[in-house]
């Protein structure tokens, strides 16, 4: 579980809980919902691919891609354990996964705008993007989270430091950041095809 923010407008930003099953060793595919509670509201959907994946694709495709290094070191993706686990048990539960994870790529599509339309899933589907960096992330909702949850972001960041490798994600990923360009999908009617 950790936030997300709009491809096409950055200074929006919802907390999304990732429920996966692995199909392969390089591809995941992910139901999104805006709470880990009864009721909680199906939001969109994820891929993850691996880093022999990511870099077999198109440069036109890599545009839709995000790394999840940083999410990853920075401690805020978080494997939720239930409550009767203690901390460090699951610190070393998440282990393996953190250190698969942090060489992933994520292609993500909301298909309910929560923090606009709360009722109803308005609107045409949205690219999302992972943080890169602490100046993108906001800090009051990561505190907020684990306060909520009873864990600790900066926690997870120090432990990690200990067991994940150094690595670099690939410099075709988060294009936002060389661009400044946004991805928005558009409706555009056309005539239906006859066959």
């Amino acid at each position: 579980m950790f936030p997300y923010n709009y491809r096409h407008d950055r200074t929006r930003h919802v907390e999304a809980h990732h429920y996966c099953t692995h199909l392969s060793h390089d591809l995941h595919q992910c139901i999104i919902y805006d709470s880990d509670q009864p009721g909680a509201k199906l939001i969109g959907i994820e891929y993850i691919i691996s880093e022999k994946i990511f870099e077999s694709l198109p440069q036109e495709e890599k545009k839709y891609w995000h790394s999840h290094k940083y999410e990853v070191e920075s401690g805020l993706l978080q494997l939720q354990v239930k409550d009767v686990i203690p901390g460090t048990v699951s610190d070393a539960a998440e282990q393996p996964a953190m250190i698969e994870l942090q060489k992933t790529y994520g292609k993500t599509i909301h298909t309910w705008a929560i923090d606009t339309s709360p009722d109803l899933p308005l609107g045409p589907p949205t690219l999302m993007m992972s943080y890169t960096s602490d100046d993108q992330v906001p800090h009051d909702l990561v505190r907020a989270r684990d306060e909520r949850i009873g864990v600790s972001t900066e926690h997870k960041k120090q432990y990690r430091k200990t067991y994940l490798p150094p690595y670099t994600a690939s410099e075709s990923a988060d294009e936002w950041l060389s661009t400044g360009n946004g991805v928005e999908f558009i409706a555009k009617e056309q005539p239906d095809l006859v066959l």
